[in-house]
């Protein structure tokens, strides 16, 4: 055999071996990636195997390729559940009762009234409020020759203390202590004390609804500011959407004895527990007193300045309310009473002067 012959034998005899041997499985090839393959080196110097090498890695193809994400444009998306099931924020502003005053929203605002209470149930912020009322002048009372005004002013301390408070709703106490001092021959300092109460319910959250009494328990015949009870209903509407925004309160209802004195008791009379009702006819002992309507209307700026008018049975008063210190629940009222003259009429029975002169009352009132 010739060399020839035996070196094409051994070509074949070899190729025969290796198409034996199972073939790998294949793969599609990734980009960038290597794919082993058969080939033969250097045939020529007389390697008779297959040697194993890598084929260069395969060209990236399009289909390969990556493509930037692009972040999607706001509101370009249809809203999904959370978006339609959300319900609308309220628009309605929470309206409760500090003292003479309101809060809104939690935010404190001046008073809203001077004598007549206002009927939104407290804000559980508060528990207590202490109160100091005057007045420059009594009714019945004229500076003569020689006397100082003080001679005819009057005061009282009035304390509120609210132990039973919901979202909602509210009942408490209040005290009253009328003699400050011992002047002109007057009752004792301490006298003229006494009890009362107050429970309100708002009704949706600028309505509140309020049955209470003040002056109702008397500890001694020296109270001479009535037997006071009252049936009101108040009502907050806020004249713009911003967070303390400017509010018109008014307040209506019925009140006894001081707010239905003389010839406010238009609407009749009842037994209003003990004698001493500054509107009974038969008083000081006569233990009828008389009922009459009673209301208020404030408009408050802002949370500083409020102004308003009332009427209140045993007259009718217009004034201004502050609330001077930041956040702070402290607020200053004063009021001109009698500043219509003898209107109404029947208040010139008690009047030292024709017409009856303007007189002054004061509020001032902390809460916490």
């Amino acid at each position: 055999m010739s060399y020839a012959s035996s070196f094409l034998a051994t070509v074949f005899a070899s190729a025969f071996a290796t198409s034996l041997i199972p073939a790998a499985p294949a793969h599609a090839a990734l980009p960038g990636e290597t794919t082993p393959q058969w080939t033969v080196v250097n045939p020529g110097a007389g390697v008779t195997t297959p040697v194993w090498s890598e084929a260069p890695p395969l060209p990236v193809r399009s289909a390969w390729q990556t493509q930037p994400s692009i972040p999607a444009e706001p509101g370009a998306w249809p809203p999904g559940p959370a978006d339609v099931d959300r319900p609308p924020a309220d628009p309605r502003v929470q309206v409760r009762s500090v003292g003479r005053s309101v809060t809104v929203n939690g935010n404190p605002y001046p008073d809203v009234s001077l004598k007549l209470p206002n009927a939104f149930a407290l804000d559980q912020q508060f528990t207590f409020s202490a109160q100091l009322a005057g007045t420059t002048r009594t009714r019945t009372c004229s500076v003569g020759d020689g006397q100082d005004w003080t001679d005819c002013a009057d005061g009282e301390v009035f304390f509120e203390l609210t132990p039973l408070k919901g979202e909602n709703a509210s009942l408490g106490l209040n005290w009253t202590l009328q003699s400050l001092s011992n002047r002109n021959s007057g009752s004792n300092t301490g006298a003229a004390q006494s009890i009362g109460f107050k429970g309100a319910i708002n009704l949706t959250p600028s309505l509140g609804l309020a049955f209470g009494g003040e002056q109702i328990i008397q500890f001694d015949d020296k109270t001479d500011l009535g037997r006071n009870y009252y049936l009101l209903l108040s009502q907050a509407v806020p004249l713009s959407s911003a967070a303390k925004p400017p509010l018109l309160v008014a307040t209506a209802g019925i009140g006894s004895d001081f707010f239905g004195y003389a010839g406010n008791g238009v609407l009749g009379s009842t037994n209003c527990i003990g004698g001493n009702n500054i509107s009974s006819k038969t008083y000081p002992k006569g233990t009828d007193c008389y009922w009459g309507p009673v209301g208020s209307v404030s408009v408050a700026i802002n949370d500083r300045l409020s102004l308003g008018a009332e009427w209140f049975g045993y007259g009718i008063g217009a004034g201004i309310s502050l609330r001077p210190f930041g956040d702070l629940p402290f607020t200053a009222s004063i009021y001109a009473i009698d500043f219509l003259g003898s209107i109404p009429s029947y208040i010139q029975e008690t009047c030292t002067s024709d017409p009856c002169e303007t007189r002054y009352y004061g509020r001032l009132t902390y809460s916490f």
